[in-house]
């Protein structure tokens, strides 16, 4: 059985920051075999557009066309979002309880990033001018290597947290590497 995660992430493809990071960790931490496991993305053009009707149509597609190929495939899609400032404005700690319950709603993983997904990585806030340089530089020099397990596996938010390996963990076809 083939499986199929979709990783529907903030930036635009152009950008392609946050995927970089993502995809770096689970080339860090975790063993698949490529020819079982299909790793996907969906880029939101900015968080507001989690659930605009153009977003579930890509991610349906994507889960058609993969399940297409075999009757035994199956897909699992997994929201990633920034918690931004949930700390200290309501409205941002508002939209974090929202996306989550949009993600339970339709059976989705709900991954988050504190504050953002470059603080996580590179320990500080990047301007959107240069999240693109940044994230090349990451994959560039290898930096995933100095990245602690414990940060990304979180269970609450906190500044320089995610929860991202607690769900990469569940998911089939990711086996974590020993370290």
């Amino acid at each position: 059985m083939g499986v199929q995660l979709i990783f529907v992430v903030e930036t635009n493809k152009k950008c392609n920051s946050d995927w970089i990071y993502i995809k770096d960790t689970i080339e860090h931490f975790y063993n698949y075999d490529r020819t079982q496991l299909k790793l996907s993305a969906v880029y939101m053009d900015g968080k507001g557009n989690y659930r605009s009707k153009k977003k579930e149509r890509e991610i349906n597609s994507l889960i058609s066309q993969y399940s297409i190929t075999s009757k035994n495939n199956c897909s699992m899609v997994l929201y990633c979002f920034d918690c931004d400032d949930y700390d200290s404005n309501v409205a941002d700690l508002n939209f974090l309880e929202e996306v989550r319950q949009y993600c339970r709603k339709q059976c989705y993983e709900f991954i988050w990033f504190c504050k953002d997904v470059e603080e996580v990585y590179l320990g500080k806030r990047i301007n959107d001018s240069q999240k693109k340089k940044e994230a090349a530089n990451f994959k560039e020099k290898k930096i995933i290597v100095n990245i602690n397990a414990k940060q990304l596996s979180k269970e609450k938010y906190g500044i320089g947290t995610s929860n991202i390996m607690n769900i990469l963990d569940r998911c089939p076809g990711l086996v974590r590497k020993i370290s």
